[in-house]
């Protein structure tokens, strides 16, 4: 608790996004903020008024701090976390919401909602910033005013309405990276006042940061379309509606990743593909000496995140003298969807590099691709105000209906699914079958688990929230939330050969999985994929209910304390309950399934305006107790089969501080910064772990190393002139993001004391800077040239340690230094 207290007298020095200001001559005026809007409470209201932590973020904004995807608003909201360089959100708040390999197992932790509509799955999260109109971050559990409930938070995107009047927009975008963006609007009136419509068109597209040292391809390049169509219909007086229609066709390479060798203790240090010399360790090791040489080595097929989603959503209100009636109801389809991420993270293995299972899998006649996704979802709100206008109340009722259709999980060990080893625990030293033979022999069996899975996800809710003003100036809040959530799962299991079709030379006991090969036989398997056969088709259902409460206190205490030039100042205190539902693993043994988890978060905080509201700081203090938390695990069998899984890791408790300040110091500077502060720790995690020698599991007591993937701090300092000249308005952005060192590790191997420090990657800043011009005669244009990592430095953006299967660890470097010119024009 010490180190929140000293934070908290630190962090009144950080703040947040940069704000952009209307700039006049008024010397003898003090220049004053201008007051933000959310939505956070299903109403317009003033940030300022809200007792619940949230961060809005207009366009404006997002354009100034170089902000091209809802992943980096990471960069500048405080708690919100998003792995740097991955396709899919895997969104976290406050240490709340685990980021998942698999992405049709578990619900995300934080909700992302477009326009009302919930989108359910992590793969679907990482919208573009075409054609949005600010973003508000809520923090701490969210389900008592929204359709589906999250432990984490909740991300609300809002879309620009229609205009009242024809306008045609267009953007473009150009860097050294070989980005090249363009964006085209058109604002056009149907009927005058009636009938309004708006059409969006983008394009997205980038050169990537590393080349295949192979095959040339630009990793973590960019390659998106996007369309969109909005109408707005005013239906009469008191009812309207407003539909969306948003399509997005994605297809990329996964982000340039590369093999760190840490240990020769891992399952496959000394595997072995066929037609290949060397052992993964020396794999992992060729593949490590090109970080910093903007080239990769890793499995040269597959490695590519494909898309195809579309988003169908209607807004219906009605108001009525006694409240107003909303109705949400969205529809979202993706159809072709996969994506390759060669874990091992060289070009030896392919393991969780679905392209090779997808084609073993055609040969059979079974086309995985074909699988397609869908979510059905309705919302009925209705909110209303008592007691001579006392009480605000919402009550509303959601239901969603997700189908999730042969999806393929599994993986193959190497491209054709055979594996070599020297040695393999519990056999018999490969010498004593094969020593006197002149050339070396190898154990050899067929890995790959592969299978066909369908879900089907069924939620039903019923939440309220009332606003009793118990006083003027003292305000009482209370919810509650009913969830009901039902899981079926339909896996068909694919059984693959476990020995070669070429017999060994050494016969083993019956029904042993494994071969002994010399090498000359193991490499002619080369380009002899495995054989896989239909196995049995498994079926689960599990079903969870529960009751999640909130309550919030608020007190207006700004008359209190005008003697301290303080213009307003909100002091709020809450306690609220977060449930994520539980869920089903595919695994090679069969299906298996994982809890719930639950989280009750405290928090206290306040939000200020003084100097003349020249100055604005939020802060809030949290704790959270994290019970039966869903990690992704890694387990390794003796025989060298890793299988990626989610388990419950029982009791953690997150303690941190975050806070926000703009400071207006005149007309023309600006001040803005935000930050977080995060005490993470396990209270209860147990565990097993392979014996590095004899590779029999045994229990380890996990409680004791740091939470994975949580920075213990982040903040961002941006400091942003503007003044106005003859020829026009000049705006300067200079910004600098720091981030702490994270834990990594995703086995317990990887979280044994010898080993945290390998596991962890270093801390780093980055510095952005941006200035524009927006001419003087025509507030429509604005020409920007900017710069990201402008100190060009060199770090590690994330990564994982699996020390039990691979000895290794697998990590994503951040971009280098970068910098661009973005041109915008309406009319």
């Amino acid at each position: 608790m010490k180190k929140i207290t000293l934070l908290t007298s630190i962090v009144t020095f950080i703040a947040l996004p940069n704000l952009s200001v209307a700039q006049e001559e008024a010397p003898k005026r003090v220049a004053q903020l201008e007051e933000v809007v959310v939505t956070a409470r299903k109403r317009s209201e003033s940030q300022q008024d809200v007792p619940v932590a949230v961060t809005a973020i207009s366009s404006e904004q997002m354009a100034a701090n170089n902000i091209a995807t809802i992943a980096d608003v990471a960069k500048i909201a405080p708690s919100l976390d998003q792995r740097e360089g991955r396709k899919q959100g895997g969104f976290s708040i406050r240490g709340v919401g685990q980021v998942r390999i698999n992405e049709v197992q578990a619900d995300p932790g934080v909700a992302v909602y477009m326009d009302g509509i919930f989108l359910a799955r992590n793969d679907s999260q990482l919208l573009d910033t075409v054609a949005i109109e600010n973003v508000q971050v809520l923090r701490g559990p969210q389900g008592t005013l929204f359709g589906k409930n999250s432990v984490g938070g909740a991300i609300i995107v809002t879309t620009k309405d229609p205009a009242e009047e024809t306008m045609l927009s267009f953007s473009s975008k150009l860097d050294t990276l070989g980005q090249r963006n363009a964006t085209i609007s058109l604002d056009l009136p149907l009927i005058e006042d009636r009938l309004l419509s708006k059409f969006t068109f983008g394009s997205v597209k980038s050169d990537g940061y590393a080349e295949d040292l192979d095959t040339g391809a630009h990793m973590g390049d960019d390659d998106r379309l996007m369309a969109a169509l909005q109408l707005y219909w005013r239906i009469s007086d008191n009812m309207s509606m407003k539909s969306l229609a948003y399509f997005n066709d994605q297809d990329e390479n996964i982000p340039p990743h590369y093999c760190q060798q840490i240990t020769l203790n891992g399952a496959l240090s000394y595997a072995r593909a066929p037609g290949r010399p060397e052992a993964y360790h020396e794999a992992c090791s060729n593949a490590e000496r090109l970080i910093g040489q903007e080239k990769v080595q890793t499995e040269n097929y597959g490695n590519e995140f494909v898309s195809q989603d579309a988003l169908f959503g209607n807004t219906l209100t009605w108001d009525f003298e006694s409240g107003t009636l909303k109705s949400i109801t969205s529809y979202v389809l993706k159809g072709d969807n996969f994506s390759d991420f060669d874990f091992d993270a060289t070009d030896l293995l392919a393991i969780r590099n679905t392209a090779h299972v997808r084609n073993q899998l055609k040969e059979q006649g079974v086309y995985s691709d074909e699988g397609s996704r869908y979510t059905l979802g309705q919302e009925l709100q209705y909110s209303g105000l008592a007691l001579q206008d006392r009480l605000t109340y919402t009550v509303g009722l959601f239901a969603s209906w997700e189908s999730l259709d042969r999806q393929l999980e599994g993986q193959s060990s190497t491209r054709e699914g055979w594996v070599g080893f020297e040695s393999l625990p519990g056999l018999p030293n490969i010498n004593m079958l094969c020593g006197l033979l002149p050339e070396d022999c190898l154990y050899v069996r067929g890995v790959n688990n592969t299978a066909l899975s369908s879900y089907d996800n069924t939620s039903y809710a019923a939440f309220s929230q009332v606003i009793y003003d118990i006083t003027p100036t003292l305000h009482l809040t209370a919810g509650l939330r009913y969830s009901y959530e039902q899981r079926e799962i339909r896996v068909e299991q694919f059984e693959a050969e476990a020995v070669p079709p070429v017999a060994g030379i050494v016969p083993l006991p019956p029904g042993t999985p494994i071969t002994v090969m010399t090498e000359t036989m193991f490499n002619n398997l080369e380009g002899m994929d495995i054989q896989l056969s239909r196995g049995e088709i498994q079926r689960s259902e599990i079903d969870f209910e529960r009751l999640s409460p909130m309550i919030s206190l608020s007190w207006d205490a700004s008359e209190h304390f005008q003697w301290n030039n303080v213009d307003a100042l909100m002091i709020y205190g809450s306690v609220s309950e977060g449930f994520k539902s539980g869920g089903f693993n595919v695994l090679s043994t069969g299906i298996d399934s994982f809890d719930p988890e639950f989280v009750v978060s405290s928090e206290i905080g306040f939000k200020l305006d003084a100097l003349q509201r020249s100055m604005r700081l939020n802060m809030a203090l949290y704790n959270s107790d994290y019970k039966d938390i869903q990690v992704v695990v890694a387990d390794i069998p003796s025989l060298g089969a890793p299988e990626i899984f989610t388990n419950n890791a029982g009791l953690a408790r997150m303690r941190g501080v975050e806070a926000e300040l703009m400071w207006l110091l005149s007309h023309n500077w600006v001040i803005n910064a935000s930050g977080n502060f995060i005490d993470a720790e396990f209270l209860e995690y147990d565990d097993t772990v392979n014996d590095p020698v004899t590779g029999t599991p045994g229990p380890v007591d996990r409680s004791d190393e740091p939470f994975p993937f949580i920075p213990e701090f982040v903040y961002n300092l941006s400091v942003n002139y503007s003044r106005e000249f003859s020829f026009g308005l000049l705006d300067f952005v200079l910004s600098r993001n720091t981030r702490s060192e994270q834990f990594i590790g995703g086995d317990a191997m990887a979280g044994l004391p010898q080993f945290r420090d390998d596991a962890t990657i270093k801390g780093f800043s980055t510095w952005s800077a941006r200035a524009s011009w927006i001419p003087r005669d025509n507030r429509d244009i604005r020409v920007s040239i900017y710069g990201n990592n402008i100190t060009n430095k060199e770090y590690v953006a994330t990564g994982s340690a699996v020390y039990s299967g691979f000895g290794t660890n697998s990590i994503t470097m951040g971009k280098e230094a970068h910098f661009g010119l973005d041109f915008k024009y309406g009319f």
